[in-house]
Order: C-alpha cells, then sequence, then structure tokens
C-alpha cells in the first residue's frame, strides 16, 4: 500500500525541507499544499519539489481548505489502496511518529488514527490548556474520549478521503469537525502516542488563540445546540404546566413527552444531513425515553422532597439524567443502516 504524507504549509521554514527530505529518503510519497504563502517563500517550495509534489493555492484558505485541496488531488492522481498521513510542516513531528502513525493505518484501513502527544514540560501551557478544554468538551458532546484533539498528525486509508473532503471547516476547526462527525458516525479511531516537538515554544504555528479558538468552539457548541435549546424548552414548558391543576409528576411527564418528540425530529433530520450511514429506530427510542423521564420523574420527586423548588429540582435532575444516559443513548437508539 503507497503510503502519502500529505502536509499543508503556510509561510513554513526550513524544517519543512528537512522533513520532506527525510520522508523520501524513507519511501514516501509526500504532497505539500502551499497555502498561499507568497513570494518570499517560493524557494522552500521549489526546494521542496525535488522530493515531493507541491500544489499551490493562490490565496492563503486555511488549514483546512489546503487539506481539502491536497486531497482532492490525492484523488484524482493516485489510485487505490493508499493510506494518507497528514503532518505538520513546521517540524513538530518527527519522521519515526509519522512512521508509526502510517503503520498503524495500513493495518487498520476503517481506522482514523491519531498521533496524541505525550503531555510533558515541553508542551507550551497554552497548548496543554487548549487540548485539556477540547477533550473535555469533546466527551460531553460525543461520548466519546480522544487524548489528543488537537493533534495534525492522522492517519487513514482511501476510503475515507470522501469523508474528509466532505467535512466542513476551511481552518482549524476543520479538523475538529473531521472527529464530531467520525465519533457521530460511531467509527473507530486508534490512538498512538507520540513525541512533538516545539521549538522556540511553538512560535512557528499560526493557530490564532483566539480568533481559531472561536472557530472550534463554534462547531463544538453547533453540535450542542439542538440539546440545549430541548433542554430550556422542557423547563419551559413544565414551568407552565405547574400552573395548571396536573401537579409536578403530571406536568413533568407532559413537558418530557412533548420534548422527547420534538428530540426525534432533529434527530433524524440532523441524521440525514450529516451521518448517511446512521439511523434511528423509534421502538428503542420510545423504550430509552420512557426510562430515562420516570428516571427523571423518580430524581424530581427525591428532591422536591428534600425541600428543592420544583423548577430547580427539574434542573437538576436534567442534568442527573443527561449526565448517565449520554453514552448510553448513542449506543442504544443509532443503528447503522442496512446496505
Amino acid at each position: 500500500m503507497e503510503k502519502i504524507v500529505l502536509i499543508p504549509a503556510y509561510k513554513p521554514d526550513n524544517r519543512m525541507i528537512d522533513l520532506v527530505r527525510t520522508l523520501n529518503e524513507k519511501g514516501f510519497t509526500v504532497v505539500i499544499v502551499d497555502d498561499g504563502s507568497g513570494r518570499e517563500f517560493r524557494d522552500r517550495f521549489e526546494k521542496s519539489e525535488e522530493c515531493a509534489i507541491v500544489v499551490r493555492c493562490e490565496k492563503n484558505g486555511g488549514k483546512g481548505i489546503a487539506l481539502k485541496r491536497g486531497l482532492s488531488y490525492i484523488r484524482e492522481n493516485f489510485v487505490a489502496p493508499y493510506c494518507v498521513i497528514t503532518a505538520d510542516a513546521d517540524g513538530q513531528h518527527r519522521f519515526e511518529d509519522i512512521s508509526g502513525v502510517a503503520s498503524l493505518a495500513e493495518k487498520n484501513p476503517d481506522d482514523l488514527v491519531l498521533g496524541c502527544r505525550t503531555i510533558d514540560k515541553n508542551m507550551p501551557t497554552k497548548n496543554f490548556l487548549g487540548n485539556l478544554a477540547t477533550k473535555i468538551v469533546f466527551f460531553l458532546t460525543t461520548g466519546r474520549f480522544a487524548r489528543d484533539t488537537q493533534t495534525g498528525l492522522r492517519g487513514f486509508s482511501d476510503s475515507a478521503v470522501d469523508f474528509m473532503l466532505n467535512t466542513p471547516g476551511a481552518r482549524y476547526e476543520y479538523e475538529m469537525n473531521v472527529l464530531l462527525r467520525w465519533a457521530g458516525c460511531d467509527l473507530p479511531m486508534v490512538e498512538k502516542p507520540i513525541q512533538t516537538v516545539y521549538f522556540d515554544g511553538n512560535s512557528g504555528t499560526h493557530f490564532q488563540p483566539f480568533a481559531d479558538s472561536v472557530r472550534i468552539y463554534r462547531e463544538i457548541i453547533r453540535n450542542l445546540l439542538p440539546s440545549i435549546c430541548c433542554f430550556l424548552l422542557e423547563l419551559l414548558l413544565f414551568g407552565l404546566l405547574l400552573l395548571a391543576p396536573l401537579g409536578i409528576f403530571g406536568a413533568n411527564i407532559i413537558a418530557g413527552a412533548v420534548v422527547a418528540a420534538l428530540r426525534f425530529i432533529l434527530l433524524r433530520r440532523m441524521l440525514k444531513a450529516n451521518y448517511s450511514n446512521k439511523e434511528i429506530s423509534l421502538p428503542k427510542y420510545l423504550i430509552f425515553t420512557a426510562v430515562i423521564l420516570a428516571l427523571n420523574t423518580l430524581a424530581i420527586w427525591g428532591l422536591t422532597a428534600i425541600g428543592i423548588a420544583p423548577v430547580g429540582a427539574k434542573i437538576l435532575a436534567n442534568i442527573i439524567c443527561f449526565l448517565i444516559s449520554f453514552v448510553p443513548r448513542r449506543r442504544f437508539i443509532f443503528k447503522n443502516k442496512r446496505s
């Protein structure tokens, strides 16, 4: 199987040239995407052309655009089977780790291989905190754990290229979108520990802490937005129904049933738009909803019994049930479509 290393590059230094030469000497095919770096960096790409294919973008579009430009070139010019390994141009990824990720991608063609950076004293504080935050939010969003959600060293087979090309995102948020969609499809991931080299406190990165963080978290929030809206709507309905002579439990059951019906419609639309290989099982959804609603009502009963106001008890009960049911819900009610 041919191993292709795809390197998106924006204003690279000479470390990119050294990496490309090493990869070429070791038998890897290298595709570099010049993401509109400008004339002053042309000589570095011309030197790289001695042992790599250089694809040029006229304007800087961002890492996501560069990766998809390179993947389009690979799909059009290479014959399967092959595997693609994405690596950064700033020299952070050692050849040994790129080779290790490539070997795993070759052995596991259905998997997404993540080169997970080890946390040590050399990792800049901003990288550590950023990765920690996105790991937590990624788990809360998908129910799956990844040790490094921001790694640029990833491997996958030719069968995943269309998936990668159809994933939205222009800049650094693209890589998070790939993980969100991959996890949403319940596709397998493999993690490979790697050692990342940081030069001058990672000063060579083009990651913009504020702007790119906003883009990343905007995509995460967009995935969470339906759940947030359903939570608020259920709370509003519960509060309004308390004004009717239904009692706390009657208000909770009606509010929960109405929002469950709305959530089912939203889930079906979300699956159709983003995860064509998945569908939702109505019988399982009804069973799961009934069980969670019963637990929710029981929790409200217990919380109001110790003196908590009904609305406060509802908020706490919903949070408890969300945490208990999130991962089982994804595993139980979603199923793969029959081919």
